[in-house]
């Protein structure tokens, strides 16, 4: 309005002074025009830098601004794009290294269990064998046990009909002890070692403790072993005196053939 009101007035003085008021007249210059277009002009750039210049700078302004967030944004964007990325690279990476832990550690305990149960199983093996031999040697010598008698009495048969004449009974158990329990002659250092006594059948407890007492040991180990036929194998530590039937009839063997 200031600017309406100013060339307004430019233009009422340039109409009263006329050529009067024209210094320049002479030389064909309309000084009120010049002034009344300066003034239009500086209304005209007025006008626009109101109307027109400021919008369009703001409105430049504004879409650089949103330009700007629009590459800040997407810059950000880019970069949770590459953290969620390196993120699951790094998941992915931990769960193959947890997959291949898992199936080593699955494998470990599986052949850990295998070596177990292949342990357990010779364990259970090797028991039933020692329990099926312990049984087996249970058996035979209860089987010998109680064979014993008919032994005996064959035994004192043959010897009656050898001798040509009947025995008495203390004759018969004095023949019965030397040829089942008779302790062979040379043991000697018997103290502290650990004695072994080998016989064809089973002993009585009370053969036993007569073994016992004539080798003046308190403890024995007794076993059976019927190929020797007789009398009895003592082995003391690692000396072994050998008194059985068997190896009486294999020395006596060697001589008929020398």
């Amino acid at each position: 309005m200031e600017t309406l009101a100013i060339v307004q007035a430019v233009s009422r003085v340039a109409a009263e002074g006329g050529a009067a008021g024209n210094p320049f007249g002479n030389l064909g210059v309309n000084t009120a025009l010049i002034l009344a277009q300066i003034v239009n002009f500086v209304f005209l750039l007025v006008f626009l830098n109101g109307l027109v210049i400021k919008p369009v700078l703001a409105s430049l302004d504004s879409r650089r601004k949103r330009i700007d967030e629009s590459l800040d944004n997407a810059r950000k964007a880019d970069e949770r794009l590459a953290n969620v990325e390196k993120d699951y690279q790094a998941r992915i990476a931990q769960a193959e290294s947890d997959a291949v832990k898992s199936r080593s550690e699955v494998l470990a305990a599986a052949a850990a269990e295998a070596q177990r149960i292949r342990a357990d199983a010779g364990t259970e093996v090797e028991r039933i064998k020692a329990q099926a031999h312990a049984d087996a040697v249970i058996e035979r010598n209860q089987l010998l046990a109680d064979s014993r008698n008919q032994i005996v009495a064959l035994v004192m048969a043959a010897t009656n009909k050898l001798v040509g004449e009947s025995l008495t009974e203390s004759r018969q158990k004095a023949l019965i002890n030397d040829f089942f329990s008779k302790v062979p002659e040379g043991i000697s250092s018997v103290e502290g070692a650990n004695v072994v006594v080998t016989s064809a059948l089973p002993l009585s407890a009370r053969e036993q403790n007569r073994v016992k007492t004539e080798l003046s040991v308190a403890n024995a180990d007794f076993e059976v072993d019927p190929t020797i036929l007789g009398g009895l194998i003592v082995r003391v530590g690692d000396k072994i005196v050998d008194g059985s039937i068997s190896n009486k009839v294999n020395s006596l063997r060697q001589q008929l053939n020398a």
